[in-house]
């Protein structure tokens, strides 16, 4: 102790003697900003419409004339309408920031001189806006007729018919919003302590680093197909005489599709490095210890909105209809009719939103040797010395808010039937019938929300005492930790079936003769499907990491016991050291589902005779296989994961 206060006295000395120049100097110092701002606003739209009426019809017509003789019917009608729509959107944005910032102490001034300083702050800020919206709109019209009419005039004869339809509307809109968002961040800020011996201000810096990211989506997206599909054979002889129908094989398959894919996806990436080292000096005596101020903020918030519609309307006919009005007998041949329909509309709405935050804040505040190099303990205050003092804060913040909705509509009118009429006429003779009807009606709603918040934090703080004898400051620190990541979700998704399909055999006669009906083996398969599937899943994970040494000479260092001196000291401050560690989740998830279906499945043999003659009905075998289902899938998932490790060490107070 003798040979240091020694040291002392002769420093003193050799202060009176040097020039002004060396003494009552500023300490250097800088100022380091970096800013970076991106905005991007993205707006897409887009429409398509698709109106057909495709007619193919054989129609001759007699009016106050002779017989009118149709030969076989065989056409063929293939109609196709479709309207697709494809809108995005896509966004990506990269920011990188690097600062690094050294100041040296003042190395000319040795009694009362102001301490280095150093200011360092780096800003990433990144908006993004996404909209997108598609509509598809299909409307078609098909009819493949034939269609022989006598009106007062003589017979109507009409052949075979195997016409054959193949009818198909579609309606598709694909909309979907990407955004990804990449922002790192790496600040390291060096303060030197200088060589000032007396009377020295202490070495102080100042880092902040802010990242912000926001990202806000909405997607609309509706699908609608109206289908009118008709394949008909109708002869129809008003006040003329007998209709004869020959046997009727028509086919007919009509396809309406109505599609809607909503969504919405957006990643954010945020890295941030802080490394501050602020050294001590070699003040010897009166001297202010070094400071450090070092702040890391991450805040992501992403808002996503999606929302798809798809709507199926169908009207399928597949019918052989002789009709006679004050006419004479009506002679339908046997019915082998194919009628394949199907409805399908299909909502798939989704959000997904993946926000990954690291942060890493490491602060070393001590003399000037705190990095555990070798050193010269001549050179370290001794009495009168202000305590090192640090403040560290970390926070991270994510916020993500996603509501999906979805609807599925799917109409369904399916009818194939063999319906010869007879209206204060003759007979009626209907053949065997054996038609043959396949109706699907199918509403799909897929809703769902993902989220995932990855936040990891690491801050470590060292502050080092020195190697004060006598009235020192005790060396203090304060260090926080806070991460907080909250999820909201709501999801709604709604399916709605309506099917009804007619499979008929039903000669009618009003004030007229008798009505034969041959046998019925008609088949009949109906299916109507409703499902909905919702969900929610949310996964946060926060990681937090502090580690916080305050002591002496070492700075966290190991000590070596051979310093050379006895570690006694008087009148001295004792270290102080605040360390919290906060973690916040919080999850809200809400889900609802609806499925409806409602099916009229009809397979019938149904000869009607109002004031009329006699009815003579053939054996029926028909089959009808008749199926409704209304499902809903709704879920709710959330998992979260904290974990926090909190390490303080403390010297042992000497006295």
């Amino acid at each position: 102790m003798k040979a240091k206060l020694l040291s002392v006295a002769v420093a003193l000395l050799a202060l009176w003697v040097v020039p002004s120049a060396f003494a009552d100097s500023g300490g250097s110092g800088g100022f380091q900003a970096g800013a970076q701002s991106a905005s991007t606003n993205q707006a897409a739209l887009g429409a398509a419409a698709s109106y057909q009426n495709a007619v193919n019809a054989n129609v001759p017509v007699s009016i106050a004339g002779g017989n009118v003789t149709s030969g076989p019917s065989s056409a063929g009608q293939t109609a196709t309408s479709s309207a697709t729509t494809d809108v995005s959107n896509k966004a990506k944005t990269d920011q990188d920031q690097h600062l690094n910032q050294n100041i040296g102490g003042n190395s000319g001034c040795y009694a009362g001189c102001g301490g280095a300083g150093g200011f360092q702050a780096g800003v990433q800020n990144a908006d993004t806006n996404q909209l997108a919206a598609g509509a598809a709109v299909s409307n078609q019209n098909a009819v493949n007729a034939n269609v022989p009419v006598s009106i007062a005039g003589g017979n109507v004869n009409s052949g075979p018919s195997s016409a054959s339809q193949n009818a198909s509307s579609s309606a598709s809109t694909d909309v979907s919003n990407k955004a990804k968002t990449d922002q790192d961040q790496s600040l390291h800020q060096n303060i030197g302590g200088g060589s000032c011996k007396l009377g020295c201000g202490g070495a102080g810096g100042f880092q902040a680093g802010i990242q912000d990211a926001q990202t806000n989506q909405l997607a609309v997206g509706i699908a609608k197909s109206d289908q009118n599909a008709v394949n008909a054979n109708v002869p129809v002889s008003i006040a003329g005489g007998n209709v004869s129908s020959g046997p009727s094989s028509a086919t007919q398959t009509a396809t309406s599709n109505a599609s809607a894919d909503v969504s919405n996806k957006a990643k954010t990436d945020q890295d941030q490095h802080l490394s501050q080292n602020i050294g001590g000096g070699s003040c010897l005596a009166g001297c202010g210890g070094p400071g450090g101020f070092q702040l890391g903020v991450q805040n992501a918030e992403t808002n996503q909105g999606a929302l798809g519609i798809a709507k199926s309307d169908q009207n399928a006919v597949n019918a052989n209809v002789p009709v006679s009005i004050a006419g004479g007998n009506v002679s339908s041949g046997p019915s082998s009719a194919t009628q394949t329909a199907t409805s399908n509309a299909s909502a798939d709405v989704s959000n997904k939103a993946k926000t990954d935050q690291d942060q890493s804040l490491h602060q070393n505040i001590g003399d000037r040797w705190c990095g555990c190099e070798p050193r010269d303990r001549s050179a370290e205050c001794v009495a009168g010395c202000g305590g090192a003092g640090g403040f560290q804060l970390g926070v991270q913040k994510a916020d993500t808010n996603q509501v999906a909705a979805g609807a599925a509509f799917s109409d369904q009118n399916a009818v194939n039937s063999n319906t010869p009429v007879s209206i204060a006429g003759g007979d009626i003779s209907s053949g065997p019938s054996s038609a043959s009807q396949r109706a699907t009606s199918n509403a799909s709603a897929d809703v769902s929300n993902k989220a995932k918040t990855d936040q990891d934090q690491h801050l470590s703080q060292n502050i080092g005492g020195g190697s004060c004898l006598a009235g020192c400051g005790g060396a203090g620190g304060f260090q926080a930790g806070v991460q907080s990541a909250e999820t909201n979700q709501w999801a709604a998704g709604a399916a709605f079936s309506n099917q009804n399909a007619v499979n008929a055999n039903a000669p009618s006669s009003t004030a007229g003769g008798n009505i034969a009906s041959g046998p019925s083996s008609a088949t009949q398969t109906a299916t109507s499907n409703a499902y909905t599937d919702v969900s929610n899943k949310a996964k946060t994970d926060q990681d937090q990491g502090l580690k916080q040494d305050i002591g002496g000479k070492d700075c966290g260092c190991s000590k070596d016991g051979k310093d050379g001196h006895d570690n006694l000291s008087a009148g001295s401050g004792g270290a102080g050291g605040f360390q919290a560690g906060v973690q916040a989740a919080e999850t809200n998830q809400w889900a609802l589902g609806i499925a409806k279906s409602d099916q009229n499945a009809v397979n019938s043999n149904t000869p009607s005779s109002t004031a009329g003659g006699n009815i003579y009905a053939g054996p029926s075998s028909a089959t009808q296989t008749a199926t409704s289902i209304g499902s809903t899938d709704v879920s709710n998932r959330a998992k979260t994961d904290q974990d926090q490790w909190l390490r303080q060490q403390l010297p042992v107070s000497r006295i």
